[in-house]
């Protein structure tokens, strides 16, 4: 009997140890999102509710890529096919900052132009003619109902049946309707957890803006943000200034990045924040190599590949040449390498064109000229009142695809060094889980008590 019990003791140790381990690592997130279906804000969302080690709190959703109740139906729709159903998702803002920017970006055809509108005409035009939401008008932003209900519409339309989960009306804790607004959802989630929550905003920055406006006091309560945007040392996509996400609202993402989030002293040098560019999202390709190896993934939900087939039949074609960036999945595995303990982020160098980051004062310009929505960096000192950050540059590409084949399908392991390292979706600590390795030895040290 005693040698059974310690037996039992130890068994229970190990699984104790493992657990707390997961826990005690347990990186409380909220994504702040202008949802589409997978690659980018799809796959970056799949990526963050999927990791053990990750508490997804929320999704906020933003227009940006989409008019809002777009994005709330995909959202959903991918939350549904993956089988989560304890990320509650809440709607923000419909409209950038600056009124009437999508007369400015899509005048009335009277004026001769195409949806790229006079602004970009004005300002130019970047190598990208996406204008998101921007080129898309009629029901898809009905004035009534508001965007919170007819999201309901554009899923059934989309899909073709009704969503299964419900933002208001929803009897789970999760999805219960009490956030209003995803202000209201960031302010309540920081100041029950001050100190502990990662922001990862991938869109515009109007849903941050709007928190800070409603309770200036979270600023200090947040743990950091990470940001897909802005154009640092290359030139825009959308205009020859401005990546797209600080392009559409650039006075959000002004205010955002010159907030000193995570800082009682705002003077402080501390990083609190990460920037993802255009500078680092150019250097990584989806490609055909990529579509096929994601969806031969053993354990990725069925669903969510027939999406993948649906949204990407060209990169399944024959010899297809079919090529794309991916954005906002790297934002999530900057995060998930830091949780895993494998940073993708590469060394420092001094060499600004080699270095995997460097740490500088980033500001974006929301005068309404040229240079609207650019995102000056400054290496020595920035202008009063901005941050400085963390700009990523370059990653490890292999880690980054493992972290993403790791989020469609967490029965995914690369390699045996790619568990060590926690890539393989383990929900140990590396500590608690190198324990486990000795699990074989237990039964041979019984038997000699």
């Amino acid at each position: 009997m005693r040698c059974k019990s310690l037996g039992v003791c130890i068994l229970l140790a190990l699984v104790v140890l493992c657990t707390a381990g997961a826990a005690f690592s347990s990186e409380k997130v909220i994504l702040d999102s202008d949802m589409v279906e997978l690659f980018d804000d799809g796959v970056a969302m799949l990526m963050l509710a999927n990791h053990p080690s990750i508490d997804l709190l929320g999704v906020t959703v933003v227009a940006g890529n989409q008019w809002l109740q777009d994005g709330l139906s995909a959202g959903v729709r991918q939350l549904e096919l993956a089988g989560i159903d304890d990320v509650p998702i809440v709607a923000g803002a419909r409209w950038p900052m600056r009124t009437g920017r999508f007369e400015a970006v899509a005048p009335p055809d009277i004026t001769g132009l195409d949806w790229s509108g006079y602004e970009r005409v004005l300002f130019g035009m970047g190598v990208s003619t996406y204008a998101g939401a921007f080129s898309t008008w009629g029901h898809k932003e009905p004035v009534e109902p508001t965007p919170e209900d007819a999201w309901r519409t554009v899923y059934a339309e989309n899909y073709g049946e009704t969503p299964k989960y419900d933002l208001r009306m929803d009897s789970r804790p999760a999805f219960s309707g009490k956030y209003q607004h995803a202000s209201d959802f960031i302010v309540e989630m920081v100041n029950q957890y001050p100190g502990e929550i990662t922001i990862i905003a991938i869109g515009p920055c109007t849903n941050l803006q709007m928190a800070v406006m409603k309770d200036p006091a979270i600023v200090p309560k947040v743990k950091r943000v990470i940001y897909m945007g802005g154009a640092v040392n290359v030139a825009g996509n959308t205009t020859p200034a401005a990546e797209f996400n600080w392009w559409f609202d650039p006075e959000a993402a002004r205010f955002a990045v010159r907030t000193p989030w995570g800082k009682t002293d705002p003077k402080e040098e501390r990083i609190t924040q990460y920037v993802v560019p255009l500078d680092v999202c150019e250097k990584l390709h989806f490609t055909p190599a990529e579509y096929n190896k994601i969806v031969s993934l053993k354990g990725i939900n069925p669903g969510i590949k027939a999406m993948f087939e649906k949204n990407y039949a060209d990169f399944a074609a024959p010899g297809s040449t079919a090529d794309s960036y991916v954005w906002d999945a790297i934002t999530a595995a900057v995060l998930i390498g830091e949780v895993n303990g494998d940073d993708i982020v590469l060394p420092y160098d001094d060499d600004v064109s080699k270095t995997g980051y460097f740490d500088w004062w980033i500001d974006v310009n929301s005068d309404y000229n040229i240079d609207y929505g650019r995102s000056p960096g400054y290496k020595n000192q920035g202008p009063v009142g901005t941050q400085k950050v963390r700009v990523i540059n370059t990653v490890d590409e292999e880690k980054f695809w493992n972290l993403v084949y790791a989020g469609l399908d967490p029965s995914y392991v690369s390699s045996p060094a790619a568990t060590a390292g926690g890539t393989g979706g383990g929900g140990c600590s590396s500590a608690p889980f190198a324990l486990l390795a000795f699990l074989p030895l237990i039964p041979a040290f019984l038997r000699k008590l």
